[in-house]
């Protein structure tokens, strides 16, 4: 039996919700990421502030996680697609630990429901770890029979 993390980052609760029903469907812990300094909720600040610091590559501090990657064999990122690439939570995520031979799935929300670009950005970064597959959901909070139905099937190919 293989021993999963799922480490999730969620903004607006799209990801969270995500990440709520994937842990009900198998036994795994679940890490969620929460920047020390989170950027502006609303307005046009929320979005100058992402696409500035995902185009900046900046990294930023997280509060302290219960879980170590290294105890796990099999790890679960899921995230939100910032300015067509992974979050900045998720590149600190990345680059505080080593996940080389790990398995790697990815659950990553959009609003346009195509991750594509972020995640051949995120495999390009994971080259020493396998991305065996993928799921990218278009905004789960709103069309949550749609993720209620493809999460657990998505599930179901990991464990």
């Amino acid at each position: 039996m293989r021993k999963i993390l799922l480490v999730y980052y969620s903004f607006e609760g799209n990801t969270e919700y995500a990440a709520n029903i994937a842990a009900k469907c198998a036994d795994m812990d679940v890490q969620r990421l929460i920047p020390i300094k989170e950027p502006p909720k609303k307005g046009f600040g929320k979005f100058f502030w992402g696409g500035k610091s995902v185009m900046m590559k900046e990294m930023p501090d997280l509060e302290p996680q219960e879980y170590s990657a290294a105890d796990y064999d099999t790890i679960i990122l899921g995230f939100p697609v910032w300015a067509s690439s992974y979050p900045p939570a998720i590149a600190t995520f990345l680059r505080d630990n080593d996940l080389t031979g790990k398995n790697i799935y990815v659950i990553a929300c959009s609003a346009g429901g195509d991750a594509r670009k972020a995640l051949t950005k995120l495999a390009a970064k994971l080259r020493d770890s396998s991305v065996k597959t993928s799921l990218s959901l278009q905004d789960p909070l709103k069309n949550q029979a749609d993720a209620d139905k493809k999460i657990p099937a998505f599930i179901k190919t990991i464990v």
